[in-house]
């Protein structure tokens, strides 16, 4: 009886196994998030007065995918990484630049030696890394490294007198409807990059 048990495990166990691999080699987390954009004014006493903020929407589907939208623009970056710019007020996506996606930019390019600690943004356990203006440090971007994707960033250009900051909320891991992960029908499209 001792022996059948183990023999029933053994199954089970690289059943396990087999199903955690899987989940590992998918392309990406499919994501559901609202996400804001606010812009703040520092004062000379280092305090802050918020000028602006802004709602939007962010949607990843597990193919790479990607609608990134505020306010009447929108970011939309199929799965090759084409990526477009889309003005609703005008009708028109024009192509932006052909990118490695950022989920997969996270998994493959990003260096361990880059992050400068961990952080808690929006119930998310996020590595930080500086971000850069022009070469110079301006910031923090919070990443939270198991779904590749930027929870958090803030950059206060150097020099400036504004702090830029857009963060995703309301964060839910499922595959959005494909109907919102395509330029719109009846969207004229510009296929030639900006010289």
């Amino acid at each position: 009886m001792k022996r059948l048990r183990l023999n029933l495990w053994v199954p089970i166990l690289l059943l396990f196994v087999f199903q955690s691999a899987t989940r590992a080699e998918s392309p990406t987390e499919p994501i559901i998030a609202k996400q804001r954009q606010l812009s703040y004014e520092i004062q000379p006493d280092d305090s802050m007065v918020l000028k602006t903020e802004q709602a939007g929407t962010f949607y990843r589907s597990s193919s790479g995918a990607r609608m990134d939208s505020m306010g009447f623009i929108s970011t939309f970056s199929d799965e090759e990484g084409n990526t477009y710019e889309i003005n609703h007020n005008r009708k028109v996506a024009r192509f932006v630049e052909h990118q490695v996606p950022q989920h997969e930019w996270m998994k493959t390019k990003m260096l361990p030696e880059s992050i400068k600690g961990y952080e808690l943004v929006n119930g998310l356990n996020c590595a930080v890394r500086p971000v850069l203006f022009n070469g110079e440090p301006c910031g923090k971007s919070y990443l939270y490294l198991p779904y590749a994707l930027e929870v958090k960033m803030e950059c206060k250009p150097p020099g400036g007198n504004r702090l830029m900051v857009r963060e995703l909320y309301n964060i839910e891991v499922a595959e959005p409807d494909p109907a919102l992960l395509r330029i719109p029908e009846g969207y004229s499209i510009d296929n030639e990059p900006e010289q």
